[in-house]
């Protein structure tokens, strides 16, 4: 019986994450065959693209969950992710964790390098209502996915700390196509730095969810204040951006549960 459930675990998460994947590079070959260009607007082909992108995870995972239990499995699903009856603490530290690195990095790099913050240190890219709009979105579009319905899985098959690592390289490497897209916001960047970048997130991420009894709305607030952070300004120096991130991750790690608790959690099918 363990045996059965195990592998239908797997053959969901490897469904999931054809789907998650197959969905952005599908996106990306009309990108590249219809020589779209990259863009954020909504108004824009390359907005309404981008848009869909975002919200490939969450379809996968509602897809997936409807093949193998129907309407009841996804009302479960959505029930699990958003449920709010948690201690209060963990909404405050989804909040805090990505504000509080992001000054003790500026500080760091003040403090150690002389640097200066930019005279426009805060500068959002977008209009506050687009900006606003695109927070909710991408956290939904992303989130039930990734920590609604792979992690559970994945941490029942690996254990937290593995789950997170590998949720948080596969999490990552999803966003791939974006680096090919000039004007992206990951357009040029390290993919290598990404990676660690987001496996750190995801670490601290799964303590969080866990924290909140598996509930998706600890990740949506982190990853969109995280977004918020990265859309709006501009800190000096970012190797040391990225030590705290190690360390906020490493952190984590000494918190989090046992893979027999967090099994417990959630019962995916």
């Amino acid at each position: 019986m363990k045996e059965e459930k195990t592998k239908r675990m797997k053959t969901s998460l490897l469904l999931f994450f054809l789907l998650s994947y197959g969905q952005v590079w599908l996106l990306y070959g009309l990108y590249e065959g219809l020589g779209i260009t990259f863009s954020m607007d909504p108004g824009q082909a390359g907005g309404v693209l981008y848009l869909a992108g975002a919200a490939a995870p969450m379809i996968a995972a509602i897809l997936v969950t409807a093949i193998a239990k129907g309407r009841q499995g996804i009302t479960g699903l959505f029930r699990r992710s958003f449920h709010w009856r948690f201690p209060p603490v963990w909404y405050l530290a989804a909040v805090a964790i990505p504000l509080a690195v992001t000054a003790l990095s500026t500080l760091a790099a003040i403090g150690f390098n002389d640097a200066r913050v930019p005279q426009r240190w805060f500068s959002p890219v977008f209009g506050w209502g687009f900006l606003g709009f695109f927070l909710i979105y991408d956290g939904l579009g992303e989130e039930i996915g990734w920590r609604g319905f792979a992690l559970p899985r994945l941490q029942t098959l690996l254990g937290p700390v593995g789950a997170s690592v590998a949720l948080g390289c596969i999490w990552a490497l999803w966003h791939l196509p974006l680096f090919f897209m000039e004007g992206s916001f990951q357009y040029g960047d390290s993919i290598l730095v990404y990676i660690y970048l987001l496996t750190c997130w995801s670490v601290v991420m799964t303590l969080l969810v866990n924290k909140a009894r598996g509930s998706v709305l600890v990740a949506i607030l982190f990853h969109e204040t995280a977004n918020f952070i990265a859309f709006t300004m501009h800190c000096p120096q970012m190797h040391y951006y990225l030590v705290i991130w190690g360390l906020a991750a490493a952190v984590s790690v000494v918190f989090l549960p046992g893979s027999k608790q967090t099994a417990r959690m959630v019962d995916p099918y």
